[in-house]
């Protein structure tokens, strides 16, 4: 009877309906197995059986149901592409944006600007709303009330505790949350070491995306030509391979070595300390 207890409430009731027994729905899963247990057709092969069926037609229930989510959040990212595609047209043909001339789009404009999504840059997230403003005609004005509904709430508390000739101001709150939430060149080092395909992308996604952590990274530390990003790599690997007293004692000052030829010398020199040291202290420990 204990298999009873395993299942999850919602199974248990359709159970008892099945039984045609008399339950309210704030009944607990005891009370539930009670009734079920109490039942005159209760023979508990025959109630296994019929649980596993319930459980199984829910999972495939859930399945069916995550499948069309994830198919009706594919079709609106078409049609965002597809209208934004439409819009760019029309701008390249220089087409008036008025009633007469510009198609209604299914869905609302306002209705494509896409939620701001926290693990990446914050500058990636302002760079593409600014984009979609543009294309979609948005008078800057409204910008920041269009932003607030795209960002997180403590975030968009954040923005509503400057003054109040600041917190429309666009360029304003974009400084705000560059300055408060754009990730160090460290982080974007570490997003493009780690970071995994999402089963639901693309490959142009993944693409896309380590593009961004590797931009991120290197132009944060100002690697703008070829001799500079052949020193941070090799600074990189060095550190990979750089076993753990060294990384602890260069701790705070980690990330921000990226000549190979300093980090080198700074290595060697903590080698000779320690190497100076360790004679010293064992001469002691003899005595």
């Amino acid at each position: 009877m204990a298999f009873l207890l395993a299942r999850r409430k919602e199974d248990l009731m359709t159970l008892a309906a099945d039984l045609d027994l008399t339950f309210e729905a704030s009944f607990t899963k005891l009370k539930l197995k009670e009734l079920i247990v109490k039942s005159p057709d209760y023979v508990e092969d025959d109630v296994k059986k019929m649980l596993d069926g319930i459980v199984e037609e829910r999972t495939k229930g859930e399945e069916k149901a995550e499948k069309e989510k994830i198919r009706k959040e594919k079709k609106e990212e078409r049609e965002y592409e597809l209208e934004k595609l439409r819009i760019q047209a029309q701008r390249i043909a220089n087409i008036p944006n008025s009633a007469e001339n510009v198609q209604t789009p299914n869905k609302p404009i306002h209705e494509t600007f896409h939620k701001f999504n926290m693990q990446e840059d914050i500058s990636l997230n302002l760079t593409l709303f600014e984009r979609h403003a543009e294309l979609t005609f948005l008078p800057k004005k409204d910008w920041v009330q269009k932003l607030i509904g795209l960002i997180p709430i403590e975030i968009a508390h954040l923005i509503a505790r400057e003054p109040a000739d600041k917190c429309n101001d666009y360029d304003h709150v974009k400084d705000l949350l560059l300055q408060r939430f754009k990730l160090s060149p460290e982080k974007f080092r570490q997003l493009f070491l780690f970071h995994q395909k999402d089963d639901e992308k693309t490959w142009q996604d993944f693409q896309h995306e380590l593009q961004t952590y590797f931009d991120g990274w290197t132009l944060g530390l100002k690697v703008n030509t070829y001799d500079q990003l052949r020193e941070l790599i090799i600074a990189d690997q060095m550190k990979e391979k750089a076993p753990y007293d060294l990384r602890e004692h260069f701790l705070d000052e980690w990330s921000t070595i990226n000549s190979p030829i300093e980090l080198a010398k700074k290595f060697e020199d903590y080698e000779d300390v320690r190497r100076t040291i360790k004679p010293k202290q064992f001469k002691s420990f003899a005595k």
